[in-house]
Order: structure tokens, then C-alpha cells, then sequence
């Protein structure tokens, strides 16, 4: 895996896969993974958009499955208003908001 160390990657797409990041900051980027092969350590995602291909998006469809209050979007399930009006029903009902 090619590491990289200490860069910071503004309105870029990056994939992750098959990389080693560390102390890298991302900024205003489209974060992408198809396999969730890379190690991503003391990083920081500001304001970045991430883009899972068909082997991740399992993942986070099993994720969303055992953590069904989750804000998890996926294309094609739920739009993002109606994952945003059921997280806010969510923090209404127990009385967060």
C-alpha cells in the first residue's frame, strides 16, 4: 500500500482504497472507496462528500441494518430530506430538540 504522510487534499477526488493516510488533511473532497482496503489515521474530512462503490455500499447497508437510527443515506433508498425528518423525529422523541 503507498503511504502518504502529513498532505492536505483540498477539492480533490480521492480514492482511498489500497493507500495508508496518515496525518493528512481533506478538505472540500469526494472521499471514495469501492473495498474498504486502506487505514486513514489521524485525519481530518472537512466539508468532504464520501462515495462508497457496490462492496462498501453492502457494508453500509449492513451497518444501517443493525443501526437503523443512523443518518446513513443511500442513494436510491431514502432521499436525504427524509433521512434528515427521521433523525429529527428520532432526537424530538427523546427529547433531545
Amino acid at each position: 500500500m503507498e503511504k502518504i504522510v502529513g498532505r492536505t487534499f483540498k477539492n480533490e477526488f480521492i480514492n482511498l482504497d489500497f493507500s495508508d493516510y496518515e496525518k493528512c488533511n481533506f478538505v472540500n473532497c469526494t472521499i471514495h472507496t469501492d473495498y474498504g482496503i486502506f487505514r486513514a489515521v489521524n485525519c481530518d474530512f472537512s466539508n468532504c462528500k464520501l462515495d462508497l462503490g457496490n462492496p462498501a455500499q453492502n457494508i453500509a447497508k449492513l451497518i444501517k441494518g443493525f443501526f437503523p437510527d443512523m443518518p446513513i443515506w443511500i442513494e436510491g433508498e431514502e432521499t436525504k430530506e427524509q433521512v434528515l425528518k427521521r433523525m429529527k423525529k428520532k432526537l424530538e422523541d427523546e427529547g433531545i430538540i
